[in-house]
């Protein structure tokens, strides 16, 4: 589980040097995701609130502060595991998959909201997270809360442009690497049934979620179990 500490600007910019050293010279650099993010911040009111859409790991480590969680909706929008991860949670020899958010369809998840004097601190962690490998495209989405509101939420989709983009993996395909590779941060399938089981937990349906959850654990000669998690007073989801 990532930490608060794990997401500090000196943790993250070693991540990034180990990176290049190892040949993938398109990890960001400090500056790169600062400049990024400060791009980002053009679309948020100064001394306002701002929303996170999660609806990966954010979802069960979310590993920021913030001041309310509430399920929620985009539309427009899709999970899809669509990019390699040579680190991680894979090798070179075997990558793993991650999620990211592709065009079409619509996407269930969590919106975190921040107070206004928690954007720019959890932000600047959101981005150390989230904009290591520039895979991602930040962008603002309306997001409509379960509770009936419509807020503007920030999120992170594909770059399709990027080197680690495969968007047209069969199911076959991603299946094997979620179910085989593993990294320093862990198995592949174990990111994959995390989310599954917090999306269970807020009464999300994904049907590409759960066929990648059978899949896996018929590759694995495993039974098929139903993923389950209890969801703490804010949403967030505990083991």
């Amino acid at each position: 589980m990532l930490t608060r500490e794990d997401l500090s600007s000196e943790r993250v910019d070693q991540i990034v040097a180990d990176a290049r050293k190892a040949g993938y010279h398109f990890f960001l650099s400090s500056e790169q995701r600062a400049a990024s993010l400060n791009e980002a911040m053009k679309r948020y009111p100064a001394g306002q609130e701002a929303w996170i859409f999660a609806y990966g790991s954010l979802m069960w480590n979310p590993a920021i502060e913030f001041s309310e969680a509430q399920a929620c909706t985009v539309d427009g929008w899709r999970r899809s595991f669509c990019f390699w991860m040579p680190m991680g949670r894979g090798t070179p020899e075997l990558p793993g998959l991650m999620l990211a958010l592709e065009e079409g369809g619509t996407c269930e998840g969590i919106a975190y909201r921040l107070a206004p004097d928690q954007v720019r601190s959890e932000l600047g962690l959101l981005w150390n997270r989230e904009m290591l490998a520039g895979v991602y495209r930040p962008c603002w989405v309306p997001t409509k809360l379960r509770d009936g509101r419509t807020v503007t939420a920030v999120t992170f989709a594909i770059d399709t442009g990027h080197c680690q983009y495969c968007g047209d993996l069969s199911m076959d395909r991603t299946a094997h690497h979620i179910a085989f590779a593993e990294g320093r941060r862990g198995a592949c399938r174990d990111y994959l049934a995390n989310t599954a089981a917090h999306a269970r937990a807020l009464e999300i349906h994904d049907p590409y979620i759960e066929d990648l959850v059978r899949r896996v654990a018929a590759l694995r000669g495993e039974e098929y179990v139903v993923p389950t998690v209890r969801l703490n007073g804010d949403g967030v989801g505990e083991a």
